[in-house]
């Protein structure tokens, strides 16, 4: 242990020889040797091979590098979500300090934030920020960055979600939305409901990318955002009602490159979803409506029409059918109509 400025350092010795330099974070002499004895019982417990990562800020590095350049940027996103939030909870030296019995503390740490923040964030966050970390290490494992093989199922996801959460709409409750909404986003409901589109997609949708001739609309990269996946890439549809809206936002601000323009941040998370909801529910206060469910809410309405899933598939912009299965929402009157198809045996 040794001081540079006012911080304590350590080094430790790969089994390949390589040094490795963490920061003990404190100045105080006590305090740095309790954290150095313990961090060199963990390495020493648990020495790695000389292909691992062993330190928590180096595979982090590589980690997030790894995401930027084979996952879309809402993976990236969730996961640097994950690791913020992780570390407020406790940031690891080690990469072998993450186990599942952290993730179970963190668990844990993460509904006592939400119980005291008005159930935010909710059951679904909670759930995607341990899926993250769970992936984050099951693919540290997997391409050789740490050798041991925790058991990640016991961290399992939380059930319950909010009681009055709204999975798709029904046509009754469309039209309630419909009726109060205007402007940017009255149009921004159509593109979900109608065309299907994430709210990604909506944000970043140019004036160029809508086609009057063919009354389409194509979804493309662009400088500042990309397609989730690549089957995202596509052209679309429009319905008339959808492409009245689309022309009337184009003709309420003829200087901007976009058709979507509602005020805020544009590259924010929340941009258009946190003011659609507020919207609805300033004048629909029983009726809890999210932006994403308007694009189940497409896939459902066309499933239960008669649509091939392939096709919905391709419209919705989804890399298979099996994730066009999560959008597909039916009740018991669908499954009466469907035994309702069988033939009859004539008795």
């Amino acid at each position: 242990m040794y001081l540079r400025g006012n911080i304590y350092y350590t080094d430790f010795y790969t089994s390949a020889g390589k040094r490795e330099r963490i920061s003990l974070k404190t100045s105080d002499d006590k305090a740095a040797r309790k954290l150095e004895k313990r961090l060199v019982k963990l390495f020493e417990d648990q020495q790695p091979g000389s292909q691992e990562i062993i330190l928590w800020n180096s595979f982090k590095k590589w980690y997030l590098g790894f995401l930027k350049d084979n996952r879309s940027p809402a993976t990236l996103y969730i996961h640097k979500l994950a690791i913020k939030r992780l570390e407020a909870y406790k940031k690891p030296h080690l990469l072998r300090e993450v186990t599942a019995d952290l993730l179970l503390g963190f668990k844990a740490y993460l509904k006592k934030l939400a119980n005291q923040h008005h159930n935010k964030p909710g059951p679904a966050g909670r759930n995607r920020i341990i899926k993250a970390l769970k992936s984050m290490m099951k693919t540290a494992e997997k391409l050789g960055k740490i050798e041991r093989l925790e058991k990640w199922d016991i961290v399992q996801a939380e059930k319950g979600e909010t009681k009055n959460r709204i999975v798709w709409h029904s046509m009754e409750e469309l039209r309630q939305i419909a009726g109060v909404l205007n402007g940017d986003l009255y149009t921004a409901f159509m593109l979900g409901w109608e065309e299907g589109l994430r709210r990604g997609e909506m944000v970043f949708l140019y004036k160029s990318d809508y086609n009057p001739r063919n009354h389409t609309i194509t979804i493309t990269s662009k400088s500042e955002w990309a397609p989730k996946t690549k089957k995202s890439a596509r052209t679309i549809p429009l319905r008339p009602d959808t492409e009245k809206a689309i022309q009337d936002s184009i003709a309420n601000n003829p200087h901007s490159i976009y058709i979507i323009n509602c005020p805020g941040n544009r590259n924010a998370p929340t941009y258009l979803s946190y003011e659609y909801r507020r919207t609805v529910k300033q004048f629909l206060p029983h009726l809890h409506s999210f932006l994403h469910e308007l694009r189940h809410t497409y896939g459902t309405m066309l499933i239960k029409n008669g649509a091939h899933i392939k096709t919905v598939s391709d419209l919705m912009g989804h890399s298979n059918v099996l994730q066009t299965e999560k959008y597909i929402h039916l009740n018991v009157s669908d499954f009466a109509s469907a035994t309702a198809l069988l033939p009859s045996l004539g008795k």
